[in-house]
């Protein structure tokens, strides 16, 4: 699976790391995992960096959708995006920028320790 994920329950944070290519089916199976093992209200560090994707427009909107359902029944932890990837980075600033709205705190970075201080600024 292109993404996996650690749950750092020392800073109570969820650490994610993705690699290859990451598809919209992809994206749901991690969130239905993180939906299973409670994770979904902790802050989240997206680890992009080897990731490549072939997401469409009306996919990311998919997935906001689900993320304002998932707001509906209970917090979301705000999650840092790091891609370097320039589709990769596209999509996921549609998505942050679509899921603000939604009351998602989302922001995308191009390296780690941005995405870092700006949880910890956040909460996180």
């Amino acid at each position: 699976m292109p993404i996996q994920y650690v749950i750092d329950s020392i800073h109570q944070r969820m650490l994610t790391r993705a690699d290859g290519l990451v598809t919209f089916e992809d994206l749901n199976q991690h969130l239905d995992a993180e939906e299973r093992d409670r994770g979904l209200e902790l802050p989240e560090l997206f680890d992009a960096r080897g990731a490549t994707t072939d997401l469409t427009a009306a996919q990311v909107r998919t997935l906001v959708q689900r993320a304002a359902d998932a707001l509906r029944r209970g917090p979301l932890g705000p999650t840092a995006i790091v891609a370097t990837d320039d589709v990769v980075f596209g999509m996921a600033r549609m998505y942050a920028i679509l899921t603000e709205q939604a009351g998602a705190r989302v922001e995308v970075f191009r390296d780690v320790e941005s995405a870092n201080i700006w949880l910890q600024e956040v909460g996180g």
